[in-house]
């Protein structure tokens, strides 16, 4: 028998492992959502765990069946588990035996003790709360085959067939939830690199590498807007670099207070900030590169003496012309005009700045 139930944990093993694959974010594994394919997916993980199972008796089998289900009512609720046991126990019921019923009240039962033990548990918490979960745990599987006994006229059976089965459905629970954090780890830690790849850590914006990718999206009445910020060589060399980043830090939470949900605001370069205005309506071009460049020169940077900074700014729209590269460069032309204007101005661009311009700090 014991033979025939550590085949049953490295199946169950195999399974979870190939199921652990199926989840494609850290947070698609912490959503408590119901999503009908999963729910489906485990339920009948259960099945194949049937396929090899340890015979105590004629129509008697034991398994680890129970341990995927567990998992699904601990994750999703009792409704789910419930719903999940149902090709378990058709596919039981298809088997026969004087095991069926004792099967059936075994799996109910480790649902409903999961689901209400799942209302408080999280089981991809950063740290889990291993000396309070791990007796909660263990009673989720206490109803699991706790009848055969009285199905066999046997009490010995309690300690042959009822607490081996009990040890390995607990260690194969945790066996299973090991492979599952491992997981979301290893998700959660690729989610936080790639945000990390596309976020400055000093504005707290996106980079350079979003703002390439956002602006090959742009719709044709988007608008790109470029500022830079004047003489910010001489913050750096008068007051140090460490006041420059605190202005750029400030700076990033300045033009991004002004925005809509839908816009975004980048530092893409090093004083060189973009804003993407996605979809303006009736907003003039005008305006909207005013009412940011007026938002930096009213604020007071903390870090500053004198706490005064202010930016030039250029703004063109997609259009239905062009690509988004010869939208980059109107944007660039008109803010290289306000800088050649006098700085601290912004300008709309128009056919006579061309396509282009020269240095812009």
């Amino acid at each position: 028998m014991l033979s025939h139930l550590l085949l049953n944990l490295c199946v169950l093993v195999t399974l979870i492992y190939l199921l652990s694959l199926t989840y494609r974010s850290a947070q698609d594994m912490l959503s408590r959502q119901v999503h009908w394919q999963r729910v489906t997916l485990l339920s009948l993980l259960a099945v194949p765990l049937m396929l090899y199972p340890a015979e105590i008796a004629p129509g008697i089998i034991i398994d680890m069946r129970a341990v995927p289900i567990a998992y699904l009512a601990l994750r999703k609720g009792v409704r789910a588990g419930l719903i999940g046991l149902i090709p378990l126990l058709l596919y039981r019921l298809h088997l026969g035996g004087a095991g069926v019923l004792v099967a059936a009240f075994s799996a109910v039962s480790v649902v409903v003790a999961a689901g209400v033990l799942g209302r408080s548990v999280n089981l991809f918490a950063p740290r889990l709360d291993v000396p309070n979960l791990w007796w909660r745990l263990l009673l989720v599987f206490v109803p699991n085959g706790v009848l055969l006994p009285i199905l066999r006229g046997d009490m010995q059976t309690y300690l042959t067939v009822y607490l081996p089965l009990l040890a390995l459905s607990y260690t194969g629970f945790w066996i299973s939830l090991g492979i599952l954090r491992s997981r979301f780890q290893l998700l959660q830690l690729v989610a936080t690199y790639a945000q990390q790849a596309h976020r400055d850590h000093l504005s707290d914006l996106p980079n350079r590498r979003q703002f390439d990718q956002d602006v090959a999206s742009m719709e044709p009445a988007d608008l790109l807007c470029l500022l830079d910020i004047d003489h910010f060589k001489a913050i750096n060399d008068t007051h140090g670099h460490a006041v420059g980043d605190e202005v750029l830090t400030q700076l990033g939470q300045v033009l991004q207070s002004q925005l809509r949900a839908s816009d975004q605001a980048y530092r893409y370069g090093g004083e060189e900030f973009a804003v993407i205005f996605r979809t303006p309506g009736s907003s003039a071009a005008a305006a909207l590169a005013e009412r940011l460049r007026q938002a930096v020169e009213n604020t007071r940077f903390a870090a500053l003496p004198g706490g005064r900074v202010t930016v030039s700014a250029g703004i063109a729209r997609r259009g239905d012309w062009g690509t988004e590269g010869d939208c980059f460069q109107r944007a660039d032309a008109a803010l290289y005009a306000a800088k050649a204007g006098g700085r601290n101005r912004s300008v709309v661009w128009s056919p006579e700045l061309g396509e282009g311009a020269g240095p812009s700090s």
